[in-house]
């Protein structure tokens, strides 16, 4: 049986941080045209071609970071199902023992001697009774 994988790749590590730092900066020349236009609204150089390239490497960070979080594949750069389930095995892995571990707390989860019951329901009253019973509990009608 194949180990299951828990850990993202060092390579996918560093282009999801490439990504955020794009965006990071991408996001300060976006916002740096604001504030030199409130800062000098009548004259001066102007900045309005940082706006732009601001914008370009928000995307492109965005995408670096989509990339990076879920690979090729499960990003849908790569059209793969067998390769996309495999990209995104860590993140369905926690998901799944995150809700395991929500479940255990509530105690939702089935006890490990649990049996199924099979109950019959009257066709008079609608009441549920023991599968072995031939008469009803509530209404005495026969099963």
């Amino acid at each position: 049986m194949k180990d299951p994988k828990y850990d993202i790749s060092e390579g996918r590590k560093t282009l999801y941080y490439l990504g955020m730092a794009l965006m990071a900066v991408g996001f300060l020349l976006f916002i740096s045209v604001f504030f030199t236009m409130w800062s000098n609204p009548f004259g001066g150089p102007s900045s309005m071609g940082a706006a732009p390239i601001g914008f370009v490497l928000i995307i492109l960070g965005s995408i670096l970071r989509g990339i990076g979080a879920k690979g090729l594949a499960g990003s849908g750069v790569v059209l793969d199902p067998k390769q996309a389930r495999e990209d995104l095995e860590p993140y369905t892995r926690a998901g799944g023992g995150m809700i395991k571990d929500a479940l255990d707390e509530t105690g939702l989860t089935r006890p490990d001697n649990y049996e199924p019951q099979v109950k019959l329901r009257c066709r008079s009253c609608r009441a549920l009774n023991d599968e072995a019973a031939r008469y009803c509990s509530q209404c005495g009608e026969e099963l």
